[in-house]
């Protein structure tokens, strides 16, 4: 083999990794479907709530709330931050900042995920509010 055709091997393997790396390393583009509000009502407690369906991810941009208690989100069952309903009373929100810090939004939760709260009362409801894009691969 001359050295030129050595060269023109290797130049035509690191082309054929690069594109194999490329192709590795994506992870597809976003695609808007819909806005998205998953609410609950009279429920104290729902961990895992709802479900990311497959090959989709949601952008949760909020919450609202009719609760005064000091509530938690939780992502994939796990609590995350607390959800604090928006009339509170300067102790409440002392405790709170104390023992979690508020989630920052917006929240990107890939398919499978699980979104849910914890103790926001009895008799209360809580909505989240975001985008819903389809994964195109």
């Amino acid at each position: 083999m001359t050295k030129k055709s050595i060269l023109y091997f290797f130049a035509l393997l690191s082309l054929i990794g690069f594109g194999f790396s490329n192709q590795a390393n994506a992870q597809g583009s976003l695609q808007f479907n819909q806005a998205l509000l998953v609410s609950s009502q009279n429920q104290d407690i729902c961990n895992t709530c709802w479900t990311v369906p497959a090959n989709k991810v949601w952008k949760i941009t909020g919450f609202s709330t009719n609760s005064n208690n000091i509530g938690s989100i939780s992502i994939n069952g796990l609590e995350g931050g607390y959800l604090l309903g928006r009339s509170f009373s300067n102790s409440s929100s002392s405790y709170a900042t104390g023992r979690w810090h508020e989630p920052v939004f917006p929240i990107w939760l890939p398919a499978g995920s699980t979104l849910g709260f914890q103790n926001i009362g009895s008799n209360r409801n809580i909505h989240f509010y975001g985008i819903e894009f389809n994964l195109i691969p």
